[in-house]
């Protein structure tokens, strides 16, 4: 069968959108296939710990020695300062000694009659009264001023580099300040203000403690899952971990 020319110019022209068409949809293919599988670098991933520090603060006042007035009870002042990142606790401890115990101190019961009082009672810097506890003769005092603090958020920090790791750790960090005031008062009946005169001034130990966490990373490895247990957050044995710690001294702000 012989083609007219018109027909073969056709037939050409066809063959040749055929394989505009053909290398088209093979371009397409390629970068839609290009599009769908990017190479994603996945972030270092920092698990959050710490440990719980302890801390012993002095007031402005350690004259530990309190004397008795003819009316009346003697008190003595102690002021003290906290300013700590992170608190957790905060405790004030007592320990009362009477220098001489009752009328006649190895009579038991009979022997405390006379005995000394000590109260102990905390305020804060608005002058609200945050704790009370007395002793009578000789004994200890312990009074919870806060205690079990809220922690800041435990969730895993993602993030380029350790520095940028630490930064974010360290804007999640609780602020704490307060000021607070100690009065520790003596109460003594007649006999104990006149054995007082003669015999001196009672003594006691003021402790006054407190505690913060201390918190630290550990980055572990994206995706290391090779014991089963990728999605725990890794011991000190892990070895495909790594600890920083960017607060580790009492009092850092």
């Amino acid at each position: 069968m012989t083609l007219k020319k018109s027909d073969k110019i056709i037939a050409i022209f066809g063959v040749i959108i055929l394989i505009v068409a053909a290398v088209g949809i093979y371009l397409y293919a390629g970068v839609e296939e290009k599009e769908e599988m990017p190479i994603m670098e996945e972030k270092p991933v920092f698990e959050i710990m710490y440990d719980e520090v302890y801390s012993v603060v002095l007031p402005d006042n350690q004259d530990y020695t309190i004397k008795p007035k003819i009316l009346g009870s003697s008190s003595n002042l102690y002021m003290v300062e906290i300013n700590q990142q992170n608190l957790k606790s905060v405790d004030v401890f007592v320990e009362y000694s009477d220098n001489k115990v009752g009328f006649l101190p190895n009579l038991g019961i009979i022997g405390r009659i006379g005995a000394d009082t000590i109260t102990v009672i905390v305020y804060d810097s608005q002058e609200n009264e945050l704790g009370r506890a007395g002793v009578k003769g000789s004994g200890n005092i312990s009074i919870a001023v806060k205690s079990d603090a809220s922690m800041i958020s435990m969730e895993p920090i993602e993030a380029e580099d350790l520095q940028e790791a630490i930064t974010k750790l360290e804007e999640r960090y609780i602020d704490y300040n307060e000021e607070y005031t100690i009065k520790i008062s003596l109460k003594t009946g007649l006999w104990g203000k006149i054995r007082e005169r003669l015999l001196g001034k009672d003594s006691f130990q003021l402790d006054i403690t407190y505690s913060f966490y201390d918190y630290y990373i550990i980055e572990t490895i994206p995706g290391d899952d090779s014991d089963g247990d990728g999605d725990l957050p890794p011991t000190g044995e892990n070895q495909g971990s790594q600890t920083w710690s960017p607060m580790a001294y009492p009092g850092k702000n």
